[in-house]
């Protein structure tokens, strides 16, 4: 069977992708070249036969066809697992965040791209009115941070004006954070975090993650904090 794929852009990086009954299949040798993983045979010769297969993919408007090895949604987490390098939190975020959830819904993941210099900079004009439209205003702040409820660092970082990713850098950087974006217990035992234990079942695994949440204590105290070194932090 020939599987025309769709490719995904994660920053300079692509991932072939191919859908089939409604289920995606990445193609292994680019997962693993996001995830510093060198041995791309070795580490897909130790997943169940359950979570990988063979794909013939065929690419749009040519003749050309490949085989390739691919995992399916499972078969991704693990190698995500096998990762040690600290991108594989930005890239699990990115898959269960922005990329299945569309395929989910559209069944493909789309991206507008600007056809020409004018289109660049439509685009870029657009996108600067939606960052000043999304500034947070300081009474939705009061309002946030009087919340009983812990919030998302997703959230969080809205909140601060910043983004997550950007966050997460900055917090690892002050030392808040760990590499694997949990906070030191000092600042748990402070109430400025919890972490809870989220349970991912894909098939028949169970996956549990770490999930880095902020009291309502900690969300003023952050805001605080990143104030203090704002100016420095938009300028990266």
């Amino acid at each position: 069977m020939n599987d025309l794929m769709k490719v995904f852009s994660y920053e300079s990086s692509e991932i072939r992708t191919v859908v089939q009954d409604g289920k995606p299949w990445f193609v292994a040798k680019d997962v693993c070249e996001i995830l510093g993983i060198t041995n791309v045979s070795k580490a897909v010769m130790t997943l169940n036969n359950k979570f990988k297969t063979t794909l013939t993919l065929s690419y749009s408007g040519t003749n050309y066809k490949t085989n390739a090895i691919a995992v399916n949604e499972a078969g991704l987490y693990k190698l995500i697992f096998k990762s040690r390098k600290e991108e594989a939190e930005k890239f699990s975020d990115w898959i269960a965040e922005e990329v299945l959830p569309s395929i989910r819904e559209t069944g493909s993941y789309s991206v507008q791209l600007p056809h020409s210099f004018s289109e660049a900079l439509m685009l870029a004009a657009n996108l600067q009115k939606k960052i000043e439209e999304d500034q947070p205003k300081i009474e939705a702040h009061d309002r946030f941070i009087s919340a009983s409820n812990n919030q998302k660092m997703a959230e969080v970082a809205k909140v601060l004006g910043l983004g997550r990713n950007t966050l997460f850098a900055k917090l690892r950087s002050m030392k808040i954070l760990m590499p694997n974006n949990t906070p030191y217990q000092r600042y748990i035992d402070q109430g400025y975090f919890v972490v809870k234990e989220t349970s991912v079942v894909i098939g028949d695994e169970t996956i549990n993650k770490p999930q880095t949440y902020v009291t309502a204590k900690g969300v003023d105290w952050l805001s605080k904090k990143i104030g203090q070194t704002k100016k420095p932090l938009l300028a990266q």
